[in-house]
């Protein structure tokens, strides 16, 4: 079972919080967490972009907050065992893996 983590509401807006969530505000803060996933799934980029069937400068793009496909980001983060979740910014947030 995960750690539950709590955000509660209220907190002030500071992107050098240390969650034990990434917490992506921005292209930039989103390509940093799925550059962090990406590592501690044990795979280079370009391992990831062979799985994803792009090249590796897309995922240099993507890990640098740049545009590319929907489809790239939501593939990258499933191929690291990540799945994206979209709330409310600065509400309670309570996380557990009941799997």
């Amino acid at each position: 079972m995960s750690n539950i983590c709590v955000i509660s509401k209220g907190l002030t807006y500071d992107q050098n919080m240390r969650h034990r969530l990434r917490l992506a505000y921005d292209p930039q803060d989103l390509g940093s967490s799925i550059s962090h996933v990406r590592k501690q799934s044990g795979l280079t980029q370009a391992e990831l972009a062979d799985r994803l069937r792009v090249t590796r400068a897309t995922i240099v793009r993507l890990e640098q907050g740049e545009a590319v496909s929907v489809e790239t980001v939501m593939g990258a983060l499933s191929e690291c065992g990540y799945a994206l979740a979209v709330v409310p910014k600065f509400t309670h947030l309570t996380v557990a893996d009941d799997g």
